[in-house]
């Protein structure tokens, strides 16, 4: 009677042996792979894109802009992608048409944050009487779902035949209103009278 109580004790131990050493196995590997699969992500993009058109809908399904790119480079785990050329178009067909271009452009925040660089030219179509509106910078931060633009640096309005310089912008796509913060200097033509 005691030699199959052994037999079953050493089966036991043995069996318990090879689960532990199966178990230490596995979570080595696991931890290699998690290891090996966080270099990859911190190294360089997740996604290139080139030459993208991009179109953004509300809720409803109705457009409301267009991005266009000569590329985008995209990092998830920065939460930051690169934008080279980048022309967004609004397409909401309540507002009057809105062109925004740059050289390059930064997204942030779940793509909501957007800061444009060099040559940066936003630029609206005329609506209700109000005449087209051009605006040049060489730098700018559009919020996307807050339909704003803002800049510290030299801006230059022209609207109509009339120019607004200055340092420092708000713009807000919502209400179409602009406002230059300092140092403003406004340009408006004499009416040619018969």
């Amino acid at each position: 009677m005691k030699q199959p109580e052994w037999l079953g004790n050493t089966i036991s131990i043995g069996l318990f042996a090879v689960l532990a050493a199966a178990s230490w196995g596995l979570n080595q590997v696991l931890q290699r792979a998690r290891l090996d699969s966080a270099a990859v992500k911190s190294e360089g993009p997740n996604a290139i894109i080139e030459n993208p058109r991009i179109t953004r809908s509300n809720p409803q399904g109705q457009a409301l802009y267009r991005l266009d790119a000569a590329r985008i480079t995209f990092n998830e785990q920065a939460d930051r992608s690169v934008i080279e050329r980048p022309v967004m178009v609004s397409l909401d067909t309540s507002r009057p048409k809105t062109v925004m271009q740059a050289d390059q452009a930064v997204t942030t925040r779940q793509q909501n944050q957007v800061d444009l660089e060099g040559n940066v030219r936003i630029q609206r179509d005329p609506f209700d009487g109000q005449p087209a509106a051009k605006i040049t910078t060489s730098r700018a931060t559009v919020l996307v779902r807050e339909e704003q633009a803002t800049t510290d640096a030299p801006v230059l309005v022209e609207r109509g035949l009339s120019t607004l310089q200055g340092v420092g912008m708000r713009f807000d796509q919502k209400t179409q209103r602009i406002e230059i913060v300092s140092e403003s200097r406004m340009v408006v033509p004499k009416e040619r009278r018969p």
